[in-house]
């Protein structure tokens, strides 16, 4: 949450009847405002919750507590054939850091259970066929919000003042 570059492609999404599976963030706010919580999959930290830890966020922590965590991460250092070595450069952001940035910068290693948890969730949730149609329907009647029409009426409003 509050890094969460998701708008123009969850709403397509949203438009063409998927339920959304994200953080509480940016875009996701306004789907879940239009089609409802309850038709929608959000999981992990607020970007309230993420502020109020940032200053001691340590996700080596999380990873040495979570076996669950521990594994998959471990899985990036070396279990899969990784010929330019991203993965492993990605297990290295997680726990280290990079050039650029502090350890799990994105806070991964924190929303990785809830986000399982959830995912799991909205798996069983398509095993109710007509339940999980109407979470679609919910989405595809709440897409209107996001129209072009609406869009650049209000860029022409705020932004260009037209």
């Amino acid at each position: 949450a509050g890094t969460e570059a998701s708008g123009t492609g969850n709403m397509k999404l949203m438009l063409n009847g998927a339920c959304t599976l994200g953080t509480y963030d940016g875009a996701n706010i306004e789907i879940v405002e239009q089609a409802g919580v309850e038709n929608n999959f959000i999981f992990g930290a607020t970007v309230d919750e993420i502020n109020a830890i940032k200053a001691d966020y340590d996700p080596v922590k999380l990873y040495e507590s979570d076996p669950r965590t521990k594994r998959v991460v471990d899985a990036l250092n070396g279990a899969f054939e990784d010929e330019d070595g991203r993965l492993h450069e990605l297990y290295t952001a997680l726990l280290e850091g990079a050039s650029w940035h502090a350890p799990d910068h994105y806070f991964l290693l924190l929303d990785f259970p809830s986000y399982m948890e959830t995912k799991l969730k909205a798996i069983r949730a398509t095993e109710d066929k007509l339940d999980f149609a109407r979470k679609c329907l919910h989405n595809i009647a709440g897409a209107g919000k996001f129209s072009s029409d609406r869009t650049i009426q209000e860029y022409a409003d705020d932004v260009w003042q037209l």
